[in-house]
């Protein structure tokens, strides 16, 4: 008698890879926009996109919980973004190293010269990332099944 195994509703290794794609992907979407002096926010809808295929294969079995991580993950990995270049912003404008800069900025100043940065497009094209990730994630193709072997394949 064979006894079915129940994946746990809660992958959490799902969630810390998608988490970790956030975080990278915000960074590298900072490092772009602090190399072309411009926010980028476009690479918001791509970046929403990979955090909701990760999550959609990997993450929580339920399909509303995985869209509701995948949008908040896409939207900390803006925020992550912004706040990048945000520090990168006042680390050039200061003359000081960004190293120097990201310990000391706080939230509330980064998120104004963000805010102040940001214009409809920006946030247009932040939202949508953030919807995209939730649709890549909530719309899966079917429940994931199990490899079960049966025994030797007939030819």
């Amino acid at each position: 008698m064979r006894t079915e195994q129940r994946s746990p509703t809660l992958n959490l290794f799902g969630l810390a890879t998608a988490l970790m794609v956030a975080l990278a992907g915000g960074a590298v979407w900072a490092l772009a926009a602090l190399w072309r002096q411009d926010e980028l926010s476009f690479l918001a809808l791509p970046l929403g996109l990979l955090i909701g295929r990760v999550l959609a294969g990997n993450g929580p079995r339920s399909s509303a919980l995985a869209a509701l991580c995948a949008a908040l993950f896409a939207l900390l990995a803006s925020g992550y973004a912004l706040w990048m270049i945000a520090s990168g912003r006042a680390a050039m404008l200061l003359g000081m190293r960004m190293t120097d800069i990201l310990g000391n900025i706080g939230f509330e100043l980064a998120s104004a010269i963000a805010w102040a940065r940001l214009d409809a497009f920006d946030i247009a094209a932040i939202t949508s990332g953030s919807i995209a990730a939730a649709l890549a994630a909530g719309l899966r193709r079917g429940p994931r099944r199990a490899i079960q072997s049966t025994g030797p394949a007939n030819s």
